[in-house]
């Protein structure tokens, strides 16, 4: 039976859909524990698949953006998922208790009070996700630039791991009251569900990888975004996002690149030319790898925990799928399309997607062929390397300092210096500066290297060297 049936049973025991999770520690090192939700309810705890070795915090504020590498350790013990329920949560340890929020499964949630309760400790509620009528999108017409067709006579890897750069603007960074770590965790709870609908697929095996989490702090650091009152024009501002990552300056290169938005998106009304309330995403179909047009966007309401499925639906048109039912991607030679899935139109890239938000056998067999034809520089993984081999041999032996601090941010920075395996980047009136870490493997002098903020003789370390306990 479904999980929702055992969700509700649980529930009704509980008295008044309170429930009080319990934190069960581990006995063995290759388990992380579980959490006992209710009596008849345990989710055993599974680090988050979309988290890699590094994630990159991007923030763009008055014209000034800055790259922060995150410390992926500490995050994969505060995310966690669990993959036969399809779950993705946050657990906060505090001394009365744990704090858990986000998703049981694909149809309710979990939050905690802001209630004293007099058994010490902090009661939880658990809600049906709702459910909203909109459509899901639009198809687009043909983008105007193109890209070359890429060769599809290699073998495509069995594990697919698109890198995705998940961006959010202004209203949502408001909404949060621009508190990164609160933007951080619902960004890694949220696509964590994402991922879970994408690793139904098996055929090729797909797992998203988040590579980095770009912050628009005010309106204006956003000039991509065509706002007529109070909403946002999906086709224009579409186009204009994939202008705009481009030739933005990221900390790394992505797959694709997605913008949530906490204004409602519309299209234009063919008579009027006024914006309409009527769509909740879009994105480029088949364009993942394609630069400046492997982009989509999608309206979120933190918090609602309800348009999981949209932004799955438009990752999906960029992983190639078309809607259920209709024919092929017109601007991408020999695309089968997807008319031999019209109904049901219950799978995610259907007009009405249900739980268990599965994609449809069409679905998979179009991400399948676009895979294909990406080719290999589409899909390999960049954080798949092996870091300690990588920095070792040869991280960081061509980068100097002044092209590290342009990478960071080529228009504020003009020129650089590292002392001890920390880099400074100057601003052009020279009168302040940012300091940064000098990247694993970076030489120091000597022949040393930096090796963990230290400058060291690493010749002769090996990989067991850097254990620590």
């Amino acid at each position: 039976m479904y999980l929702a049936m055992l969700l509700i049973v649980s529930v009704a025991v509980a008295h008044a859909d309170i429930v009080y999770p319990v934190l069960i520690e581990s006995r063995s090192d290759s388990s992380q524990g579980a959490v006992r939700v209710t009596e008849d309810f345990i989710l055993n705890l599974e680090e988050s698949s979309i988290l890699g070795e590094a994630l990159f915090f991007t923030d763009s504020l008055n014209g000034e953006v800055t790259h922060e590498l995150m410390d992926t350790a500490s995050l994969r013990n505060i995310v966690y998922e669990n993959t036969e329920h399809a779950a993705s949560f946050t657990i906060s340890r505090t001394p009365t208790g744990i704090e858990m929020e986000g998703y049981l499964n694909f149809t309710h949630g979990i939050k905690p009070l802001k209630l004293n309760d007099r058994s010490g400790r902090i009661p939880h509620t658990i809600f049906p996700l709702p459910k909203l009528e909109e459509t899901l999108d639009f198809d687009l017409k043909e983008p105007l630039e193109e890209s070359p067709q890429p060769r599809d006579d290699t073998n495509p890897p069995e594990v697919w791991r698109p890198e995705m750069y998940i961006m959010f603007d202004s209203s949502i960074n408001e909404y949060f009251r621009g508190i990164k770590s609160l933007q951080v965790l619902y960004i890694i709870r949220l696509m964590n569900i994402v991922n879970a609908i994408f690793k139904m697929v098996k055929t090729p095996s797909i797992n998203l990888q988040l590579v980095g989490i770009y912050r628009f702090q005010t309106k204006e650091d956003e000039p991509f975004i065509v706002e007529e009152d109070g909403l946002i024009a999906g086709s224009e501002s579409l186009n204009a996002f994939g202008k705009f990552t481009k030739n933005a300056s990221f900390a790394r290169h992505a797959d694709f690149y997605f913008l949530l938005t906490g204004r409602r998106l519309g299209r234009r009304n063919k008579v009027t030319k006024k914006l309409i309330q009527n769509i909740r995403g879009l994105a480029f179909a088949g364009r993942v790898c394609s630069k400046g047009l492997n982009v989509g966007m999608a309206w979120q309401q933190p918090l609602l925990y309800s348009t999981f499925d949209v932004i799955a639906h438009e990752i999906g048109h960029l992983l190639g799928s078309k809607h259920d039912g209709e024919g092929p991607i017109s601007y991408i030679k020999d695309h089968p399309g997807a008319k031999t899935c019209n109904e049901p139109q219950t799978y995610i890239m259907g007009a009405k997607p249900t739980a268990p938000f599965e994609f449809s056998e069409c679905s998979k067999l179009l991400m399948e062929f676009i895979l294909r034809r990406s080719g290999e520089t589409c899909w390999r993984t960049e954080s798949d390397y092996d870091l300690f081999n990588v920095t070792k041999q040869v991280a960081g032996s061509k980068i100097t300092p002044m092209k590290y601090c342009r990478r960071i941010n080529p228009e504020l920075f003009f020129s650089a210096t590292m002392h001890e395996c920390v880099i400074k980047c100057i601003t052009k009136r020279g009168d302040r500066y940012r300091a940064y870490p000098a990247p694993f493997g970076y030489p120091c002098g000597e022949g040393k290297r930096c090796w963990f903020g230290n400058c060291e003789d690493i010749t002769n370390i090996t990989e067991s060297d850097t254990c620590t306990g």
